[in-house]
């Protein structure tokens, strides 16, 4: 189960069945011939250093990965740059009495992981919520809110998250906001299943949201959308407190998110958190994917500059800009590269961190009611040969309010924090936060029949982008310099971004040797994928990332919607890493556990779902790569990280135990001793217990 697009966001993707004719970008807006090439290098030089410079930092006593000789070594580190590795007689030379000396203890050190999918923000909004995940009754539900409620007595609104469904379930579908009314009445509760697709409300909660009467009628465009029914009724016809799928309980979301938006002082306080959580699974790297929310995106990256001038933060993080399907997506392009060349620019120290701050800042407030905007300028034009706008139009103010009081209203409010005298004035030029990716969704997901398949007629709005759509955008990103990530479930959603791919392959050749390289386009999960269609990926450079945790053995929801003839090449981790594909992997968490520890092991170990079928598990160093020197090479980095050596920067992990433990079923014999992120230990086992 992977994440969907963010529920005001797939408001707008809806509109396309509704009005298909207005909201669909049309020929002219796509294009792309008005704009210029950039043809400007994303690659990372080398660094330079002085291998006969004093160490700032020793670990001895341990056993480099991949190298053939597996006798303890010494690695010295400078800075952020790794000196040398060696035997202790070349790495003595360079220590002094200001060196530190940690005895490593026979741990093997390796790249620190890359996360290459998850949510983090997502992940750190769940930090201030009450965890449900491991909870399997309504008795243990009660007890765990109340001891919630009462370690929290000042939170306006008690989130909960980790739902699962059981049967019989923990919370009653006809009778939920009463069985939540019965734990906690005089605030809002809000509780989310663990896969976020149905949600749940107490009689606050709804009364808030202004739902708390008699349905039908029930809100317009719900029975537009043939949504009405995913809100649950009790025998009372009053919603039952049940909402299924994002898009219609962000009914009750939005209206308790807007008025409790919470400070960004607390939002930065529990990405840093989240941040130290990947730190202490070994994490030195992590690709921020976006949920289609423009505005989200710019609020996101501004917090983590933030974190990063602060030296709040552990990790890198490459972030990513969403396009949506509609008449606006390729500005959502240009807003990215709009983006990542300013980022660019304050990392050259061309502009300071306090301009920086400022630019984004106005494309945040731009970009926050652009699709608002738009709509009431189709209404004036319109609106009298469409009356269905002016019902839209009041939607998306709901979806412009929310968005304004949530992500663009705090920041406004906010005074620049890079003014402050104990802020550096510039970005240092090693800046551990990129943006060189749009993020796009194709399709939905197998489950909720919602992924665009070859064997099926696509659904209304299936595939989100057609293909003149997709192939406007994937080449105007590519002439950019933008990586595109796609979320791409079924194997029609793949065939479309290989073929797009490959156009801008071929029309944008001149272009790439101009810059030098290829652009690192991605295609996000994979799930189907035809045999044909495994072989083209090496061909096209393209990557393949995917999430190990995500393969389940038959019998699952997903195997009932698959054929059978379709299964060997689900999740076809080893014939698209043969095929040249570059396979990096990652989790969607907080969908999954990020620990990588338990994803190797499933990828090393997984079986194939019949007598005879495809093998489809990869061998322990191709999935160690996926996590370590692959991810580095698709953010243009492999000069300068994703391996262990001179010269290359200090992103380290150590594992304690044996790397052949990992294909056990007890994981508990391998931990994470340290994790070493741009030179500085940002996990000590030593210090704090492994959390594995």
């Amino acid at each position: 189960m992977t994440f969907s697009k963010h529920p005001s966001m797939a408001f707008y993707s809806k509109l396309l069945k509704l009005q298909p004719d207005l909201f669909r970008a049309d020929k002219k807006s796509l294009n792309i011939d008005i704009y210029k090439p950039d043809t400007y290098s994303l690659l990372e030089p080398s660094l330079q250093y002085d291998p006969g410079e004093p160490a700032d930092l020793v670990l001895k006593n341990v056993v480099v990965y991949g190298e053939e000789e597996k006798s303890t070594q010494y690695i010295a580190i400078r800075g952020n740059i790794i000196l040398r590795v060696g035997d202790p007689g070349t790495i003595s030379r360079i220590i002094t009495e200001k060196t530190t000396v940690i005895d490593a203890e026979g741990c093997i050190a390796l790249p620190g992981f890359c996360d290459s999918h998850l949510h983090l923000m997502s992940a750190a909004q769940r930090l201030d919520g009450c965890d449900m995940e491991e909870i399997r009754s309504a008795d243990a539900f009660r007890d765990r809110l109340l001891d919630y409620n009462r370690a929290n007595p000042d939170a306006p609104v008690l989130y909960v998250y980790g739902i699962h469904y059981l049967d019989p379930p923990i919370i009653p579908s006809v009778d939920a906001r009463r069985f939540l009314d019965g734990i906690i009445i005089d605030k809002p509760v809000f509780v989310y299943a663990h896969d976020l697709h149905t949600a749940w409300a107490n009689t606050k909660a709804i009364e808030m949201a202004g739902l708390l009467h008699a349905m039908p009628p029930y809100p317009p465009l719900l029975e537009m959308l043939d949504l009405d029914g995913n809100i649950i009724l009790g025998p009372d016809k009053i919603p039952s407190g049940e909402f299924r799928e994002p898009e219609v309980y962000f009914l009750v979301e939005s209206r308790l998110q807007s008025t409790y938006p919470g400070s960004i002082e607390s939002r930065l306080r529990n990405l840093q958190l989240a941040c130290q959580d990947l730190a202490r699974l070994g994490f030195t790297s992590v690709h921020r994917m976006g949920l289609s929310h423009p505005a989200e995106d710019l609020s996101f990256l501004i917090m983590a500059l933030e974190l990063e001038q602060q030296g709040r933060l552990p990790v890198r993080i490459n972030a990513s800009v969403s396009s949506i399907a509609d008449w606006n997506m390729l500005e959502d392009v240009i807003l990215a590269h709009r983006v990542q060349r300013a980022l660019a620019k304050a990392r050259s120290q061309e502009m300071t961190a306090a301009d920086l701050h400022d630019f984004l800042t106005g494309q945040l407030d731009y970009i926050g009611d652009r699709r608002h905007r738009a709509l009431g300028k189709l209404v004036k034009t319109h609106g009298e040969e469409y009356p269905i706008l002016e019902k839209i139009l009041e939607w998306s103010e709901l979806i412009h309010d929310t968005t304004m009081t949530i992500h663009v209203e705090p920041h406004l409010k906010r005074d620049n924090p890079h003014k402050k005298e104990s802020l550096p004035d510039y970005l240092d030029p090693g800046c551990k936060v990129r943006c060189n990716t749009v993020k796009i969704f194709m399709d939905g997901v197998i489950e909720k029949d919602t992924a665009y398949r070859l064997d099926q007629e696509p659904g209304e709005g299936i595939p989100e982008f057609n293909q003149q759509e997709l192939d406007a955008l994937v080449q105007l990103a590519d002439m950019l310099g933008i990586q595109v990530a796609a979320h791409s479930i079924g194997d029609a959603s793949v065939r479309s971004m290989l073929d797009a791919i490959e156009c801008a392959r071929q029309k944008h050749a001149r272009i790439d040797r101009e810059r030098g390289h290829l652009v690192t386009h991605r295609i996000e999960h994979i799930e189907m994928c035809t045999p044909r269609d495994i072989q083209r990926f090496g061909a096209a450079h393209v990557v393949a990332s995917m999430q190990p945790l995500h393969e389940r053995p038959p019998m699952t929801i997903w195997h009932s919607k698959v054929p059978e003839k379709n299964w060997d090449t689900a999740f076809a981790w080893r014939d698209l890493s043969e095929n040249g594909a570059i396979l990096v992997y990652g989790s969607d968490w907080p969908i999954v556990s990020c620990d990588t520890r338990q994803a190797v092991h499933h990828a090393i170990t997984r079986k194939p779902w019949t007598t005879g079928g495809r093998v489809q598990s990869i061998p322990l160093k191709q999935a160690i790569d996926a996590y370590t020197t692959n991810p580095a090479t698709i953010e243009y980095a492999a000069n300068c990280r994703g391996k262990i050596g001179p010269g290359m920067m200090a992103d380290i992990v150590l594992l304690s135990g044996n790397l052949c433990d990992l294909e056990r079923d007890d994981l508990s014999r391998i931990g994470i001793y340290m994790t070493i992120c741009d030179g500085s230990i940002t996990y000590d086992s030593r210090v704090e217990p492994d959390m594995g």
